[in-house]
């Protein structure tokens, strides 16, 4: 009797030990590669801070967003509250840029979207603020254009045009088309 029980507590334990194993081989079956979507990112990120140096080591820019999304097949990079930091040949930092949205490109072009704010960091600067929709950034040369309503704000001075270009590196700034300027006179 013993053998009997033995023997069909072996057997339906072999059994159990098959069903089981192929039950985990039939939903355990993952696809090498996962197909992406093209409106699927396929990397997430919170609160990240992304340090960019040049190729000679120098520290270029500082990119740092409340949300971040990486999109693998339009090689794109899409932002939610973006803040960006330039720096300058002596790593002093010179501008920062802040939007509601942005989309960095692998060219490093990086396109801000909605209450575009730059601010120069540099005391001795006479242009201090410029306010704008959306604009485009080459973070390798540090050009910023816009072809939209831009307001640019100094000391004792503010200035709107249609479209403007800077060039942040050798501090020149070009308003272009429709230029107001109001100048605030001091009396001495």
């Amino acid at each position: 009797m013993r053998k009997i029980t033995y023997l069909t507590t072996l057997i339906l334990g072999l059994l159990i030990f098959m069903l089981i194993g192929r039950n985990l081989a039939s939903t355990n079956m993952i696809p090498s590669k996962i197909p992406v979507s093209i409106s699927e990112s396929i990397y997430q990120s919170e609160y990240t801070t992304t340090i960019v140096y040049n190729p000679s080591g120098r520290l270029n820019y500082i990119l740092s967003a409340n949300h971040i999304n990486y999109f693998a097949k339009q090689k794109i990079t899409c932002f939610i509250q973006p803040v960006v930091i330039t720096f300058n040949e002596s790593r002093v930092s010179t501008w920062t840029m802040k939007a509601d949205k942005a989309k960095l490109t692998q060219k490093k072009i990086l396109y801000l979207y909605g209450h575009v704010q730059v601010d120069n960091l540099k005391d001795t600067s006479y242009l201090k603020r410029i306010i704008t929709d959306n604009a485009v950034v080459n973070l390798v040369t540090q050009n910023f254009s816009s072809n939209n309503k831009v307001t640019l704000y100094g000391p004792g001075f503010n200035s709107t045009g249609m479209k403007i270009h800077i060039d942040m590196q050798n501090k020149i700034a070009e308003l272009i088309e429709k230029v107001e300027t109001s100048y605030e006179i001091h009396h001495i």
